[in-house]
């Protein structure tokens, strides 16, 4: 999308620096995400100026200061050519995507750097072609590491009927199943609404990771957490660009594009990680439950179906052999955790 919103700049620029490269294409690169997020620093800030420094200048990149939609309307906005890019959670367009919730589901995402490159290669290798989002093109996916459960009230969970009745915070659509079928009642909120939700008394128990919990300024209220191996399930994400922006792009701009969204997975999915890593030393010190023998049976007796759910809901989409593609991914996580 070539524009001239930086005009008098531009002509500033010519008459006084005449060596100086002008950028020949604006972006937009929509965000909803709060500044201290380790997503919007990865995939967001450090995209963009990678994305400039790679263009040597041809490029540059605005982030609003606000968000231009609600979190949920991310891709229809880029879609429609209101921003020329932005990120969006798989449950923000739940009523488009089916398959890249795989790296959503239970036991999927023992470490975001894992899932990310998991999720990115399987979306290569089986989804794309099928292009569940159409008018933008798929720069990048990555997952987060696999939720928990933290309470911020009395709740201290050690098996799934001790969270009959409580307010549960959960986001993407397994997390929903996940609490519905411990007994809970599940809240979707925008992530930058959970302090306020928290503070106020109106949920009993997140599923989330602590490292999320901290970026929500909330860690300092969990009262307990209860880990469940390779976690209940994740949240993941697009990082797009609006098609015919992206078309309307040079071939020398969409190869800096590409170059820098080069291993821009493990890049936001490291960084997921080293969140975690920063706040061991205060879980460590935060009562805890690790369900074994028939109380971690009663939990993946709830968790366990929802593979088999998305396979049957892959395959009346189109995919031809789901089976083969949660193979791929699981191969390529043992891959990635055997490194």
């Amino acid at each position: 999308m070539k524009t001239f919103r930086n005009l008098t700049i531009a002509a500033l620029l010519a008459t006084t620096a005449p060596a100086v490269a002008i950028a020949e294409t604006e972006l937009i690169f929509n965000s909803y995400l709060p500044p201290f997020n380790g997503t919007f620093q990865t995939a967001i800030r450090d995209f963009s100026a990678a994305i400039m420094e790679e263009s040597g200048g041809e490029i540059t990149i605005s982030i609003p200061d606000s968000s231009l939609a609600p979190a949920n309307r991310q891709y229809e906005m880029v879609r429609d050519g209101i921003a020329d890019m932005a990120i969006v959670s798989t449950g923000g367009v739940a009523q488009f995507v089916t398959f890249n919730e795989i790296a959503e589901l239970p036991t999927m995402s023992p470490t975001s750097e894992a899932a990310s490159v998991a999720l990115w290669e399987t979306y290569n290798e089986f989804f794309k072609e099928h292009n569940e989002l159409p008018g933008v093109v798929v720069l990048s996916t990555h997952a987060l590491v696999g939720r928990q459960i933290l309470s911020v009230s009395d709740y201290a969970p050690a098996t799934p009927s001790d969270l009959e009745g409580a307010k549960i915070w959960a986001t993407a659509d397994p997390l929903v199943a996940a609490a519905q079928g411990m007994g809970g009642i599940p809240i979707d909120t925008e992530f930058s609404e959970l302090q306020e939700y928290v503070t106020k008394g109106n949920l009993d128990v997140l599923f989330i990771g602590p490292g999320s919990a901290d970026g929500a300024n909330v860690l300092d209220r969990v009262t307990h957490i209860t880990t469940i191996p390779g976690g209940l399930g994740s949240i993941s994400f697009f990082v797009f660009i609006n098609e015919d922006t992206w078309n309307g792009m040079n071939e020398d701009e969409q190869a800096a594009m590409m170059r820098a969204a080069e291993d821009l997975p493990r890049r936001t999915g490291a960084k997921g990680d080293a969140e975690e890593l920063e706040v061991a030393e205060v879980v460590a010190g935060i009562p805890s439950t690790m369900p074994e023998g028939e109380a971690l049976e009663a939990f993946n007796a709830i968790l366990a179906p929802q593979i088999d759910d998305w396979m049957a809901r892959a395959a009346e989409k189109g995919l031809e052999d789901p089976q083969a593609a949660v193979d791929f991914y699981r191969a390529v996580l043992a891959r990635e955790l055997d490194m």
